[in-house]
C-alpha cells in the first residue's frame, strides 16, 4: 500500500496558458491514462487551451464555472464532473477553491453521456 499526499502544498504550481492560482500533482502517469489532482485557488482560472485526450474534470471540493470553446460558462461544484473530447477548447475558473481529479485517456468510455 502508497498513500500519496495531494494537498496544494504537494503540488506545483502551473501558469501555462495564462492560468492562475493553479496546482496539479501528477498521481498516475501510464501509457493509457493519467490522473492528476488539480487545485484551483478562488479566483484563479485554468486558462484557455484544447484537450490533447479526452479529459474527465471530477470536483471534488468548491465551486466555480467551466466553458467550451465560445460558449457560455456553466456553474460546476462539488460532486459534479465535467468531460472535454480530445481537441475541445476549454477553460475554468473558481468562485471558491477548487479541488479536481482530471483523468486523461483516449477515447474515454463513460458509463453514462454526461450532460
Amino acid at each position: 500500500m502508497e498513500i500519496f499526499s495531494f494537498e496544494v502544498s504537494a503540488g506545483r504550481a502551473v501558469d501555462a496558458y495564462g492560468s492562475v492560482g493553479l496546482t496539479a500533482q501528477k498521481l498516475v502517469r501510464g501509457e493509457a491514462v493519467h490522473v492528476t489532482v488539480l487545485h484551483v485557488a478562488a479566483g484563479g482560472r485554468v486558462g484557455r487551451h484544447p484537450a490533447p485526450v479526452d479529459q474527465l474534470f471530477i470536483v471534488t471540493a468548491g465551486r466555480g464555472a467551466v466553458q467550451a470553446g465560445d460558449g457560455d460558462w456553466q456553474p460546476v461544484g462539488a460532486g459534479q464532473a465535467v468531460v472535454w473530447r480530445a481537441g475541445a477548447e476549454h477553460a475554468t475558473r473558481a468562485d471558491e477553491d477548487i479541488t479536481a481529479v482530471v483523468v486523461e485517456m483516449e477515447d474515454m468510455p463513460l458509463a453514462r453521456t454526461v450532460a
